[in-house]
């Protein structure tokens, strides 16, 4: 084993000063991690502590630059430290220290450097102690004490085995656990109705990087949780996944209050909105006697004006009922060119308004799916009327249907300017629409939302794929095979 020192013989007590430093640099090397290199940086000698800490042999160390211990994004204190080690100076502190398998380790280093008698660096001394565990501890006990602080639930799980690590006082209050019996349960403990191949199914989304977070909503006991997973890798290397549950009780109670006093205005609005459009069509029509042209010009403005709202009350109240679970549903399990028919042969005189027409394309009359026959054409009537809208002139729509195993879907592509891009992610919520894309024809903003509502309850999705200018396809889709569906509310976003 090489030993880092440069003797510097007194001849008089020579054999003493020898004896004292090898002593000092037997002790050194037995108990840290030392490299030595070149005033280029290059490594000449690392000993073992340092190669049984990162998994490399002498052979893959010796001749390479020190900076092979360093990940990309230190490499900015790598060049600090060199440029103190060029004009003299130590460096001192904490750093990360990379390993073969591409884990790390975090160290405490003394870098000094090693200068002949004029000065001039000859190269660099490391010591370095593994601070690993120590830092992870401490890391720990910071973490765990702000969460025990939070009201909501957190629970931390390794995500090898799915164990428990911790707990922090609001999850041990509700399941009822102390601080050692956390430490012997699992994730199914918790949970009698856990699905283990789906949980890692979703968290390997988390350790590829797909996603930053999984959220979900989910009733225990019959209390509403807002449900929140994030990986994190602790400084000793390990994957843990941390869970977050709110109670959304009070939430969910202002939610509630929301949709009954929207509910309550709009029912309130329907009626007297409905006798004014009435009232104003009888003028237009002339029922009351000839008018000006300039009145009649802004009667039509009021006229389509109370249709707007009209529509937009009767889709407020499409989107509680749905939410409420009052909306009916008659599922069938029947041809989906039935639908398709009804609502290619319903949409052609508005489509024919703008000049547009509709094209079927690749229609089975043996494909099958289970739907809701009146719901399922409320979405087929919006998605054809909205490519009706965004179409140019001379244009057409393109209706499409497609069977896989796994599900049934129908295409409504239109080739107009496409759904801008920072709109795209936005498309399905309520109140948005692509002003100034269409042909001076206002919606309401709630037609897709609902139309993803009817969708969702059918068991089925609605998606759509978009390049401006080029076109925007919306796609429609439906299981394949026939599920058990059951009349339930579903969750509103207000």
């Amino acid at each position: 084993m090489a030993l880092i020192f440069v003797p510097l013989i007194d001849f008089r007590s020579g054999r003493r000063m020898m004896s004292n430093l090898q002593h000092e640099a037997e002790a050194l090397n037995s108990h840290s991690m030392v490299a030595l290199s070149d005033p280029k940086a290059g490594i000449f000698h690392v000993n073992e502590n340092q190669l049984r800490a990162t998994g490399y042999t002498a052979e893959e160390v010796v001749g390479k630059p020190t900076s092979m211990f360093y990940f990309e994004e230190d490499q900015a204190l790598f060049e600090e430290i060199r440029d103190g080690l060029d004009r003299g100076r130590p460096w001192s502190g904490e750093m990360r220290l990379r390993c073969k398998n591409g884990d790390f380790i975090w160290t405490l280093a003394t870098i000094l450097p090693r200068l002949d008698r004029n000065g001039k660096l000859l190269g660099s001394i490391s010591i370095r102690t593994d601070i690993t565990a120590t830092k992870a501890a401490s890391e720990q006990r910071d973490l765990y004490s702000m969460l025990d602080g939070l009201g909501d639930e957190v629970y931390m799980v390794d995500a090898e085995t799915l164990a428990y690590t911790y707990m922090n006082r609001a999850a041990l209050s509700r399941t009822g656990w102390s601080e050692e019996d956390c430490r012997s349960k699992f994730l199914w403990d918790n949970d009698p109705e856990f699905d283990v191949v789906e949980f890692r199914e979703r968290l390997g989304t988390l350790m590829r990087g797909e996603v930053e977070q999984i959220n979900s909503i989910r009733r225990i006991n019959g209390v509403p949780y807002d449900v929140r997973k994030n990986l994190i890798r602790s400084a000793d290397g390990t994957n843990r996944v941390v869970i977050v549950m709110r109670d959304t009780t009070d939430q969910e109670r202002i939610e509630q209050a929301k949709s009954e006093l929207l509910s309550t205005i709009s029912h309130e609005l329907r009626t007297p909105m409905t006798s004014i459009k009435g009232a104003m069509g009888l003028l237009l029509s002339n029922a009351a006697g000839e008018m000006s042209d300039k009145a009649r010009s802004m009667l039509s403005i009021a006229h389509r004006n109370a249709d707007r709202l009209v529509n937009i009350v009767n889709d407020i109240l499409d989107v509680e009922k749905i939410a409420a679970g009052q909306m009916e549903f008659n599922f069938k399990r029947a041809p989906l060119i039935n639908v398709l028919d009804e609502a290619i042969v319903a949409n052609e005189p508005f489509a024919s308004r703008f000049d547009v027409s509709v094209q079927k394309k690749n229609f089975d009359p043996e494909i099958l799916a289970e739907y809701d026959f009146d719901r399922t054409l409320q979405v087929l009537t919006n998605l054809l009327s909205n490519a009706a809208k965004f179409s140019p002139p001379g244009g057409r729509i393109e209706v499409s249907m497609e069977q896989t195993e796994e599900r049934v879907r129908i295409n409504v592509r239109d080739f107009g300017k496409g759904i801008p891009a920072d709109l795209q992610p936005r498309i399905f919520q309520r109140f948005v629409q692509a002003s100034g894309q269409s042909r001076n024809v206002n919606g309401t903003g709630l037609g897709l939302y609902i139309c993803q509502l009817i969708m969702e309850h059918q068991a089925g999705a609605i998606g759509f794929d978009s390049v401006e200018g080029e076109g925007t396809v919306f796609h429609v889709d439906f299981p394949a095979k026939a599920e058990k569906t059951e009349q339930k509310p579903v969750m509103v976003s207000h």
